[in-house]
């Protein structure tokens, strides 16, 4: 890892660079403007880039976190791991005592910088299958929310980008299903890999329960390929790199105003109908000045799941008698705000490898480390361009496997395209477990749950914006989800117990081996199951029946005016992949909604 001293040089360098349209000082931006965007993740990143290309709106886009500029630690994909938890960069929140993690808290984390999580993600970008934007086509009687139109914003938004080393990509995926001009950098794996050979050769010998797919953002996902990333040549790329980029951010009717956190969303109630947004406060802290900016036409919440939830109970949108409790006021009833919430459970399982060049080498050999930066500093190539997995499975469980004829009718994925499990590989020791690995050499192979039954809430803990909200991610909590992560992970130890791995796979780790009986199983998943960090759902889109969710098909907030919400809260359903992706196409259809409104 690059030194302390280096990050604190590189935020140095970063804050005197900072001029013209990114400011710190709340005292240089405008009173009002026509649209506030808080946070500038993905939703609000897109969504400030889109709307400041009318020059005659002016738009604020207000972020809590720091500058992304000269982090290394940040823009070097191999990093992001070390991205997290507990830095200068990172929310760092807490969940309550699981009931069906055996009472484990978990952390979780956020992005807290320009770019917000797409700035220390992993960048793996997954569209969804054709299934997943269908189904949201037809929850909210809104065809436009379907795949044959969000697929014109992925091709929008996106620049299919060579890898790091240049490789012939010929076989590896579709040039035909992908965009060519758009802001955001993706791109396959810039490095050799070790595990590979192994992976894809595992596919051939089985093709039959692991087929292989060319392109899993082609609207059918299901299958083992190689993995795209969001990766422009050997450095991330982000909503920060991508939609803030230098020629964005200095539109002179677009201002980025960065750590100061927005605090509450202010409303006039005395106007004819529903309370209507006028703007919002924040401030640097909690003993920090609150200010105060207008908004003529509206608001637009991108806080992500968490950060948006929290600031619309703050606000006075949510339960009544809930909100009553902390004493914040009422300003619409609706007890689906913060309710709904998703995430993708994850277990990441070990085994015992054959080599000493596994990425083990640069954790624990400070030696290789350096040789390995200096590398990359010299040439922009090594093993330091990618991101953790070279591949990505997405599959399902077939009608006649052992785990669905023992739990009929349990499938809860969007349709037959769409994936149950997912199998990523990482060339080393992986963890989401805030503890560190053992010495030695290993491999590892994550399982995500990609369609869980589980349904958790975020709740106000506080009046206070400086106070996180209660967390629940209720992981494992009904059945389908133990029963379907038990089938996973009987099925990872399948796949790593192909013939193709003799000689290179030596066995279990220590921290699975003994673990054989489902009970057994079941308790090692108890113990070692964590998030993936894609909280969704908490501000779902309502359906076409109406009174189930917290927007509108356009992102309106119901039963009030001149609020949206973009992120990944609105998702009715969980993605069966990464969200990453799903989240630009979504902004870039929000804009869209947005320019036709104020037409």
């Amino acid at each position: 890892m690059i030194s302390l001293s280096s990050v604190v040089l590189a935020l140095l360098i970063g804050s005197q660079a900072v001029k013209g349209a990114l400011l710190t000082d709340p005292t240089k931006i405008g009173n009002d403007y026509d649209f506030v965007v808080v946070g500038a993740g993905i939703g609000g990143s897109v969504v400030a880039n889109r709307l400041s290309e009318n020059p005659a709106w002016k738009v604020l886009l207000i972020e809590a976190g720091i500058n992304n500029a000269g982090l290394e630690d940040i823009s070097i994909p191999f990093f992001a791991p070390s991205d997290s938890p507990n830095e200068i960069w990172t929310w760092n929140y807490t969940t309550v005592p699981q009931k069906g993690l055996l009472g484990r808290t978990l952390t979780y984390q956020r992005g807290k910088i320009l770019g917000g999580t797409s700035s220390i993600n992993y960048m793996m970008f997954t569209r969804g299958s054709s299934d997943f934007w269908d189904n949201i086509a037809n929850w909210t009687g809104d065809s436009s929310w379907g795949w044959k139109n969000i697929y014109n914003y992925f091709i929008k938004l996106e620049t299919f980008t060579p890898p790091a080393d240049g490789h012939d990509t010929t076989g590896q995926y579709d040039p035909s299903v992908h965009g060519t001009s758009g802001p955001l950098a993706v791109s396959l794996p810039g490095a050799a890999n070790e595990l590979s050979p192994f992976i894809f050769q595992t596919q051939q010998n089985e093709a039959s329960h692991w087929p292989f797919i060319l392109d899993a953002n082609s609207g059918n996902q299901l299958g083992l390929g190689w993995l795209q990333a969001t990766i422009n040549g050997s450095t991330r790329a982000s909503a920060a790199t991508a939609y803030l980029a230098p020629q964005y951010i200095s539109r002179p009717n677009l201002d980025v105003l960065i750590e100061q956190q927005v605090t509450k969303v202010l409303f006039n109630t005395k106007v004819k109908g529903a309370p209507q947004a006028t703007g919002v406060t924040f401030a640097s802290g909690p003993k920090g000045k609150v200010y105060t900016v207008k908004a003529k036409k509206e608001v637009i919440l991108s806080g992500g799941s968490i950060g948006s939830t929290h600031l619309l109970l703050l606000s006075g949108i949510g339960d009544k008698n809930a909100l009553k409790k902390v004493g914040v006021s009422s300003i619409f009833n609706n007890a689906e705000v913060g309710s709904n919430l998703i995430d993708h459970p994850c277990i990441t399982n070990h085994w015992v490898a054959n080599t000493t060049n596994s990425l083990d080498l640069l954790r624990e050999n400070s030696t290789a480390l350096a040789d390995a930066i200096a590398n990359y500093d010299a040439t922009g190539k090594g093993r330091l361009v990618d991101t953790v997995s070279p591949a990505m499975g997405l599959f399902r469980f077939p009608d006649n496997s052992d785990f669905i004829k023992s739990n009929p009718g349990v499938k809860t994925a969007s349709g037959p395209k769409a994936a149950e499990y997912e199998f990523l590989w990482i060339d080393g020791w992986g963890s989401f477990l805030p503890v560190p690995g053992p010495s030695g050499f290993y491999l590892t192979l994550s399982q995500v749950i990609l369609s869980p039954s589980s349904r958790g809430s975020i709740t106000l803990n506080s009046a206070s914006p400086w106070t996180f909200p209660t967390i629940d991610t209720a992981f494992l909590e009904t059945e389908y989800d133990l029963a379907i992560s038990r089938a996973a992970f009987k099925d990872a130890r399948r796949f790593m117990n192909d013939k193709a791995w003799v000689g290179y796979n030596l066995g279990e780790a220590f921290d699975q081996n003994a673990f054989q009986t489902d009970a057994q199983i079941d308790t090692y998943l108890r113990n070692n199951t964590t998030p993936i960090y894609h909280m969704t759902s908490t501000n779902r889109i309502q359906s076409h029946k109406g009174g189930d969710g917290v927007v509108d098909n356009t992102l309106k907030v119901v039963g009030v005016s001149g609020l949206r919400v973009v992120d990944n809260s609105v998702f009715p359903f969980i993605i069966e992949g990464h969200p990453e992706a799903t989240i630009y196409a979504l902004a870039e259809r929000a804009s869209d909604y947005i320019k036709a409104t104020w037409a």
